[in-house]
């Protein structure tokens, strides 16, 4: 968990830190974007990076809870995840503004051993975001953006309790808004740091595979092919939230 907030504290510092510098360099909004700006015409660029989501998975870590209790399993709780993405970003030429269409692969997971077997619990899903971008501060080297935007995410489940297995899916719609830099050593190579928040929640999942049935894994109520995965006679929900400290890389066209 230390190298998650770590991760949180420097995405602040950087920009903040690049706040201060365009300050002292008196930049002004539009300096200079990105290249093919000065002509009046649009520009695309490309990026790839990686985050860390603070995303707590209340009722996985209630059900690894109850395994841990009952089957004297060592899972820990899922409270943290991992996720890539790719960008391609298309700045309006003589403009602030930017369109960004970013899919992403989310990943998170936690492994532990009980009595009879393995006791591991796994999230994997992808994200599709378009993102509408403004850049308020910029100068040559340093270009601060605020971003925001509405899209789509699906997630699938997998939990061996031993001899048990249970494979789940759902998705849900949400939203993401932040702030970054683009620290852009050359016109055409930029490293990016951002720090977002995003609200993805899935609230109903339904059984798609394994070999649970009933409530034969302990915390699950309800399971079977077909079936919504219920804990306590609720929804079992799964969660894509959280505070994303994200570090990437940017070309410019």
């Amino acid at each position: 968990m230390l190298f998650f907030r770590k991760a949180g504290v420097f995405s602040f510092l950087a920009i903040l830190a690049s706040l201060i510098f365009i300050q002292s360099a008196n930049a002004v909004s539009v300096s200079r974007g990105l290249k093919g700006n000065a002509l009046g015409g649009g520009s695309h660029a490309l990026g790839l990076g990686f985050s860390v989501v603070t995303s707590n998975q209340t009722d996985m870590n209630a059900v690894i809870t109850e395994n841990n209790a009952t089957n004297t399993a060592n899972s820990k709780d899922m409270t943290s995840a991992y996720e890539f993405y790719a960008n391609w970003i298309y700045r309006f030429g003589g403009s602030p503004y930017a369109f960004v269409l970013r899919p992403s692969y989310f990943m998170q997971e936690s492994k532990g051993f009980g009595t009879g077997g393995a006791y591991n619990y796994n999230l994997n899903g992808f994200t599709v975001f378009p993102i509408v971008r403004m850049y308020p501060l910029e100068n040559d080297f340093i270009h601060f953006f605020l971003q925001g935007g509405v899209g789509y995410g699906s997630l699938t489940g997998e939990i061996d309790a031993a001899t048990n297995n249970l494979k789940f899916n759902g998705s849900a719609f949400g939203a993401m808004a932040g702030m970054g830099v683009d620290f852009c050593f050359t016109e055409s190579h930029c490293v990016t740091v951002e720090g977002n928040i995003r609200y993805l929640p899935v609230e109903r999942n339904m059984s798609e595979g394994g070999n649970c049935s009933g409530s034969a894994i302990t915390g699950i109520s309800q399971c079977g092919n077909g079936l919504e995965v219920e804990h306590g006679g609720s929804d079992l929900r799964t969660t894509m939230s959280g505070v994303l400290g994200v570090i990437g890389y940017t070309m410019n066209f």
